[in-house]
């Protein structure tokens, strides 16, 4: 699988931990919408879409399952993420 596209878009939110959204395609077929990157305690992560429940508790809609995918897909996102950021 390989990711044919990022988008980014910045969040101008004040003191808000949701610093952008971004839209990644796979293979030019298939999209995810709503991937949030957020500075957390530790950093900046990319998290994945997901749905309050009825009790209150988060759960991703969608989600690598493998680390590498992972890696691989955070990583093109937090690039992209940079790049936006020095007005690239």
């Amino acid at each position: 699988m390989e990711i044919t596209d990022v988008r980014v878009f910045p969040v101008d939110i004040n003191g808000s931990m949701v610093q952008a959204y971004a839209t990644v395609t796979f293979d030019e077929s298939f999209v995810i919408r709503n991937m949030r990157v957020i500075e957390g305690k530790n950093g900046i992560f990319l998290s994945m879409p997901s749905r309050k429940k009825r009790n209150g508790e988060f759960q991703d809609i969608c989600f690598p399952i493998s680390a590498k995918l992972r890696d691989t897909l955070e990583n093109r996102v937090l690039e992209k993420f940079d790049q936006m950021l020095a007005g690239a």
